[in-house]
C-alpha cells in the first residue's frame, strides 16, 4: 500500500469511527450518570485526539509495519463500535448517560462483551498511538499534552462503564449479575450464549 492509499483508508476509517461515536442526541428518558459538566468537558476534548490525529495522518512522510498494525487496530476498533451501536438500537445513549427504558441486551456482540462500545473506542485509540510512534511531528510537551487527553478520555470510559455496571445492577439484580458473571466487561470472553434480551 502506497503512502497515500495509506492515508485515505486512515482517514476513512477515523470518519466512520467518527461517525459512530459522536451521537450526542438527547432521547427521552435519557439521565446522566456523571456530573453534567464532566460530561461536557469530554465532548469539547475527545474531539482534539481526533482533530491531532487528522493532523498527525496528513503529515505523514512513510509508512512502516506499526503502521499497519495500527490501522487493522482502527477498523477492528471501529467495526466493535459499529456492531455495538447496531445490537443496542435505542437503548444506546451517549457514554456517560443512560435511558431509564434501558434493558440487558444480551444478543450480538454483548453476548461476548458488556462494553463493546468502549472497547472499541479503546482499541481505536491504541491503533491511533501505534501509528503515531514512529512517525510524528510533535514536540515532547505536545506528546505529552496529547497523552492527557486520551488519559482523560479513557479514564472517562472507565468510570462511565462502572457507573453503568452499578446502574444495571441496582435495576435488574440477580440478572445483570448472573450476566456480569458469564460476560467479561472488555474482552471476548463467554461461556455461553444468550438468546434472548431481557
Amino acid at each position: 500500500m502506497n503512502l497515500y492509499l495509506f492515508k485515505f483508508a486512515t482517514l476513512f476509517v477515523l470518519a466512520l469511527f467518527s461517525f459512530f461515536v459522536s451521537d450526542f442526541r438527547s432521547k427521552e428518558g435519557m439521565k446522566p450518570l456523571i456530573q453534567k459538566h464532566v460530561i461536557l468537558l469530554i465532548k469539547i476534548f475527545y474531539a482534539i485526539p481526533i482533530v491531532i490525529f487528522i493532523y498527525l495522518i496528513l503529515n505523514l512522510e512513510n509508512i512502516c509495519l506499526s503502521n499497519y498494525l495500527g490501522l487493522i487496530a482502527n477498523i477492528i476498533g471501529t467495526l466493535l463500535v459499529i456492531k455495538a451501536k447496531l445490537d443496542l438500537g435505542k437503548y444506546h445513549a451517549w457514554a456517560g448517560h443512560i435511558l431509564s427504558s434501558t434493558k440487558i441486551i444480551k444478543v450480538g456482540i454483548y453476548s461476548y462483551i458488556r462494553h463493546p462500545l468502549y472497547t472499541g473506542i479503546h482499541i481505536f485509540i491504541f491503533g491511533g498511538i501505534v501509528i503515531g510512534i514512529n512517525n510524528h511531528p510533535f514536540s515532547l510537551f505536545e506528546v505529552f499534552s496529547i497523552l492527557f487527553f486520551i488519559f482523560l478520555i479513557i479514564l472517562f470510559l472507565n468510570i462511565s462503564a462502572f457507573k453503568e455496571n452499578k446502574y444495571l445492577h441496582d435495576k435488574f439484580g440477580k440478572d445483570y449479575a448472573e450476566y456480569k458473571k458469564q460476560v467479561h466487561a472488555f474482552l471476548p470472553i463467554k461461556r455461553y450464549s444468550f438468546n434472548e434480551c431481557s
